[in-house]
């Protein structure tokens, strides 16, 4: 599909803020509504961030600046992560942190959350808390061995019959567990279930199994009389998995355990010993911006095994799975046993559900909150329980198409749920190196609007409780896409956190429809919306035919706030034809009024219909200032534009931050008029740009081509134009990998993924001057080293002024 524009349909019913309003019987706003938040939508259609607190390291200060960053960037809120200090694919903690006494709900620890909480409700910002300390699942310090995760486990003893059988049966070796996060702990809590004999012989029933659990002691002593032949005694228990949470705050290593999904019992334990503290320390929080629990991605491994699980399956299947349990161990997977294999997953993923997730979802409710959460990648029916979250929620990665797990919309529109979230942008460390930008991010966002997703929550922003002049700063480790307050292009990149927002609030509108391969339909009362985008690397033509009439079809612009009349149609007898040209990843609402007056005609531009242009080349000299994001402001006059990175000055190739670009141009009397209309092409930018024309803000150019409108700034005679553009923090870290380090190393992890710093220095810790001068970037993970690859940097151009003859229908 690389070539082919993707068209998807949403015919919706528009409601306003919908986000507290999954039903598909919610009243309707009028499209005008929309028009009118089209340049500036609500805060409650803006993208969420993921707002990891990482080990003890969090402060005040930090969270104010945090927070205040999010709401200039246009971000609507955040879920807090309570994490360890450094992350690889699970715990990696830094050693030596700068507060060891803010542990895991301390009393420092509640003190911040509610000045989190506080501060977000002073800036209309809404939060909400990953339930247990780590990113997956639930789980904690309160939850012991017994309220653990339970498995099946058993010893085999082979014995001959036709005798009085005296032995004491050994336990089953107690589990180690394997999975993300472990400690390797060895399980020290055990308990008995049955002891059932099996007939050592060819085809067995399981009516010939014998259930022994009484002729066993509490010693594990079996006093039989056993009948002629061969036997295989099992001795059946259950003990934890010993599954954790992960990654844990640094503390809670080791001390931490995932609750019993299956039984009520142990999850609603678990649920109050997690909103019992949260109503105790935030009350006058809850419900206003203090709004949610978040459970991501299940990643606690299998559990088969609960206290009452007999019962409950002898409820639910009518039979009961001990001698089948036996019978497998003896048997393997014949056919009988395999049907019993799927009885038993069905009962398994029944209790989940109903012991587990339906537990979470009404305490989490009775306290308040909502829940949002993750169905996917456990022992349990994912479809069924998209149903139970107030908000389901998919994933997608960064570098991808962006698609997040169809079952996840799928389900969504079945059960009514209006709102998809996603989890959004999540990076391995060969991709997000601080390389990222707004340009390169926007592909896999709209991947993931088109497969259904319609609230984003990026992955990440991580907290930066440091002084400023520690930059990049803290992050999660190796993990994540590096949005927050210390990416270098946090202020221009508000123009792509608003693109999200413009999208998601035509996304979240309405009854759903039908859906095929990446294209959504939806109902409305007074409109017809199709969000068309451009997946390829070209520009491409398009016809599409609309089975309508009597309409007039309006084209909506996320990524510019415009609204205009859509140029080249055409209306048949039974259809409307639109000619659309789109650049490379370019993406458009086309909407269809069901009335020719709605309200907000005002609020639509003109259509333009170009009928001729001349173009002329911006030369040199180029006076630039710059200002980095680290280090002192300097100047540099270029003879022609050039890549930064291929400068002998090593202040301008390894420069990262901002640097503003002057030029003055001359415009005649008669370029300017009605029927005309100027443009600046900037040709080749890395890698973000804000245009300034006469001392007012122009426009944002976030992604290619770096085309703007600059006819209603412009003026007769000179012209002064200003062009900051912003790169990444790429070629700054490469920079300082020349100069030796000044703290200790920790884990390499090879080229691809980058090393960690192992320890927090004691410069540092007692705010020293730094021992190696020429370093000025400092963070806990380090992708780069000194001969890794430069990325283009500043204004390559060539800047091109483009005027054009117009006409305005």
């Amino acid at each position: 599909m690389k070539n082919t524009i993707l068209i998807i349909p949403l015919v919706c019913l528009l409601t306003a803020c919908v986000h507290d309003k999954q039903s598909a019987s919610e009243p309707s706003e009028p499209l005008r509504t929309l028009a009118e938040q089209f340049k500036q939508p609500a805060d409650c259609y803006k993208p969420y961030v993921w707002w990891h607190w990482m080990g003890s390291n969090f402060s005040k200060e930090g969270i104010t600046k945090d927070l205040e960053a999010m709401k200039e960037a246009g971000i609507g809120g955040a879920t807090i992560f309570n994490l360890a200090s450094a992350v690889q694919e699970t715990h990696a903690p830094t050693e030596n942190n700068p507060w060891p006494e803010q542990t895991f709900r301390s009393e420092a620890y509640w003190e911040a959350l509610r000045f989190a909480a506080s501060e977000a409700k002073r800036l209309g910002l809404k939060l909400g808390l990953q339930s247990t300390p780590g990113y997956s699942t639930s789980g904690g310090p309160w939850i012991t061995e017994e309220r653990g995760m339970q498995q099946v486990v058993s010893s085999r003893t082979s014995l001959s019959g036709n005798r009085l059988i005296e032995t004491v049966l050994e336990k089953s070796e107690l589990p180690v567990y394997k999975g993300w996060g472990s400690t390797q702990q060895r399980a020290s809590y055990y308990r008995d279930v049955a002891v059932m004999a099996v007939p050592e012989k060819a085809d067995v029933k399981t009516y010939e199994i014998l259930d022994l659990s009484d002729a066993m002691d509490t010693t594990g002593l079996l006093r039989w009389q056993a009948p002629a032949g061969r036997w295989t005694v099992y001795r059946i228990g259950h003990a934890p998995t010993m599954s954790n949470p992960h990654p844990l705050p640094d503390d809670l290593i080791g001390h931490a355990l995932e609750a019993d999904k299956m039984s009520k019992e142990q999850m609603t334990y678990h649920w109050r010993s997690v909103l019992e503290p949260l109503k105790e320390h935030l009350k006058e929080y809850i419900g206003d911006s203090f709004t949610h629990l978040l459970i991501d991605s299940y990643e606690a491994g299998d559990q088969d095994w609960t206290p009452d699980f007999r019962k409950d399956f002898i409820r639910l299947k009518g039979y009961d799975p001990l001698p089948w349990i036996a019978l497998r161990n003896s048997a393997g997977e014949r056919n009988d046993v395999k049907q019993f294999t799927e009885d038993y997953k069905e009962v398994v993923s029944r209790l989940y559900i109903d012991n587990g997730w339906k537990i979470a979802r009404e305490m989490i409710n009775e306290a308040g909150l909502k829940f949002y959460w993750e169905p996917y990648f456990g022992p349990f029916d994912s479809f069924e329980s998209v149903a139970i979250p107030d908000i389901p929620m998919g994933e997608f990665w960064t570098g991808g198409k962006g698609a997040i797990w169809n079952t996840i919309p799928k389900a969504a529109r079945i059960y009514g749920k209006r709102i998809v979230g996603a989890e959004a942008f999540t990076g391995r460390p060969e991709i997000s190196q601080y390389t990222e930008d707004p340009a390169f991010l926007k592909h896999t966002a709209d991947g993931s609007f088109a497969s259904g997703a319609n609230l984003l929550f990026l992955h990440h922003w991580v907290h930066q409780p440091f002084d400023d002049r520690y930059q990049p700063g803290m992050g999660m480790g190796w993990w994540g896409t590096h949005f927050g307050r210390h990416q270098t292009w946090i202020k221009p990149g508000k123009a792509f956190f608003t693109y999200l927002a413009r999208c998601q609030m035509l996304l979240q509108q309405g009854v759903f429809i039908s859906t095929d391969e990446r294209m959504l339909h939806r109902k409305t009362s007074d409109a017809d919306l199709y969000f068309i985008i451009n997946p390829s690397d070209s520009i491409e033509t398009r016809t599409f035919a609309f089975a309508m009439q009597n309409r007039i079809p309006e084209l909506w612009l996320p990524d510019k706030g415009i609204i205009c009349q859509a140029a080249d149609w055409r209306e048949s007898a039974d259809s409307i034809f639109v000619n659309l040209k789109l650049y490379a990843d370019e993406s458009v609402f086309l909407i269809f009024p069901d009335k020719k007056e709605n309200g907000y005609t005002a609020m639509i531009q003109p259509a333009i219909k170009v009928c001729g242009e001349s173009s002329r080349e911006v030369a040199g000299p180029w006076p630039i200032s710059f200002a980095p994001k680290l280090g002192e402001p300097f100047q540099r006059e270029f003879a022609v534009l050039s890549d930064f990175s291929e400068d002998k000055d090593t202040t301008i190739r390894y420069f990262a931050g901002t640097a503003t670009y002057r030029k003055t141009i001359p415009v005649d009397a008669n370029a300017l008029g009605k029927q005309k209309r100027i443009l600046l092409d900037l040709g080749e930018v890395n890698d973000i740009a804000e245009l300034t024309v006469n001392g007012r803000e122009a426009d944002v150019l976030w992604y290619p081509p770096y085309l703007a409108d600059i006819t209603p700034w412009i003026k007769t005679g000179e012209n002064e134009i200003e062009i900051a553009v912003t790169n990444n923090w790429a070629n700054r870290l490469i920079g300082d990998e020349q100069y030796p380090a000044d703290f200790e190393w920790g884990q390499d992890r090879g080229e691809k993924l980058g090393r960690a710093m192992k320890t927090y220095p004691e410069w540092f810790l007692q705010n020293q001057p730094r021992p190696s001068n020429g370093r000025k970037t400092f963070s806990i993970w380090y992708y780069h080293r000194k001969d890794s690859p430069l990325q283009k940097a500043g204004l390559l151009g060539p800047v091109r002024i483009i005027e054009q003859d117009v006409e305005m229908e």
